[in-house]
């Protein structure tokens, strides 16, 4: 295999890229039989038997890889030790490894590199581990992303996202430098130094939900609309809001990154009630999503920028790259000082089955990364009709 990162490029330099799920099990489970499931749900999946090669002129691709690194154990940690103890650990995506899971009092625990794919992604493989555990078998799952050429045609950038391109792309040419896996470490090295994340779980029982979705449906509007005005009800400015969107061109359970996103930007109205501001963001959202090209246009322009400048926005943001010209360019990208206030992934209600012979998946609880532009990060899924809600955001120490 040979498929060169292109939409997904803002990824590989990031140093906290990084999904987590919490699945909690109903029913005894056998640690030396999820051994070999984990194993052999990895080996059906093209992608999770690849590499990332980084090449001379800064291109990246997965490649074949023999010996993937994905791994499972037992631990006696909880999920947000989990999380803090593996964020500082680089997953060494130049060696196959994009899964850490753990058998945990808390349930199991899947930890995911970005580049392996998306939340549900991590979901469909669960799904397929699961399976394997309850003696099933499952097909072999090809490779599956969201490369340029496979965007929409609808959905080409807008002139002035053209024109930007073709500026920094300019600029950059002129001091163009290619990064390497030592960047990458230096780049984690320095920042964890200094950080740590924060992870707070919200738990919501089915007439909590029920009660929420009343007050949605009552409103007109969407139930991560009510959420987003009720978040953003005390801040004191305009919020800038960002939203995970699912990007899959077709009904697929593939496992890849199909994550493409939007943001509004909208000022809470204290004349007005929350159902009223969140129909407001309702309207903002549903615009941005009926549109092909804002829905998929930070998508073609990650795929237009020189791979290499998009690199310098992670390294710029963990303090181990700095020239004038990217410096400029990371607090443009919102890479710097300003960042999104909210940054939003609604996973809805899962659609994998819950039900894997003598063991059932009672919640599952989705965390996703504090990535480079965003200052609190809100993971949102259903299952079994519980809600939960996780916030996630960076500390230092």
């Amino acid at each position: 295999m040979r498929y060169k990162i292109e939409t997904e490029r803002e990824n590989l330099f990031d140093v906290n890229m990084v999904i987590s799920m919490r699945v909690r099990i109903e029913g005894e489970v056998i640690f030396e039989k999820l051994e070999k499931a984990f194993e052999k749900a990895v080996s059906s999946y093209e992608i999770l038997n690849s590499k990332v090669v980084i090449e001379e002129n800064g291109d990246a691709f997965y490649v074949d890889c023999d010996t993937p690194k994905s791994s499972i154990k037992e631990t006696s940690l909880g999920f947000e030790e989990i999380i803090n103890a593996n964020e500082r650990i680089r997953f060494r995506i130049e060696e196959g490894e994009y899964i850490r899971a753990f058998l945990s009092p808390d349930g199991i625990i899947f930890l995911m590199h970005h580049l392996g794919g998306d939340g549900k992604s991590l979901l469909y493989f669960i799904e397929s581990f699961l399976s394997i555990y309850a003696g099933e078998e499952i097909s072999f799952v090809p490779f599956a992303n969201l490369p340029v050429s496979a965007l929409p045609e609808d959905s080409g950038m807008p002139y002035l996202y053209r024109s930007f391109v073709k500026f920094w792309n300019k600029r950059w040419a002129k001091i163009k430098h290619v990064f390497t896996y030592d960047d990458m470490d230096e780049a984690y090295g320095y920042f964890w130094k200094t950080h740590k994340t924060k992870t707070v779980v919200d738990e919501y029982g089915e007439d909590t939900l029920k009660d929420f979705l009343a007050k949605s449906k009552e409103a007109g509007c969407s139930l991560t609309s009510y959420f987003v005005a009720l978040w953003i009800k005390d801040m004191p400015f305009k919020a800038d809001v960002g939203f995970a969107v699912d990007g899959r061109l077709t009904v697929s359970r593939n496992m890849g990154n199909f994550a493409t996103g939007i943001h509004i930007s909208y000022r809470y109205n204290n004349r007005l009630s929350v159902g009223e501001n969140a129909v407001k963001i309702n309207k903002l959202m549903k615009k941005n999503l009926d549109d092909p090209k804002t829905r998929y246009s930070v998508l073609h322009f990650i795929g237009s920028i020189d791979p290499t400048l998009i690199d310098t926005l992670s390294l710029e943001s963990a303090g181990t790259y700095h020239t004038r010209t990217t410096s400029i360019f990371a607090e443009v990208m919102n890479y710097g000082k300003m960042k999104k206030d909210l940054s939003i992934t609604n996973l809805m209600r899962s659609d994998i089955r819950t039900e894997y012979g003598e063991i059932r998946i009672s919640d599952i609880a989705f965390v996703p990364p504090v990535v480079s532009y965003g200052k609190n990060l809100i993971g949102i899924i259903t299952v079994n009709d519980r809600m939960i809600v996780t916030h996630h955001t960076m500390e230092n120490i």
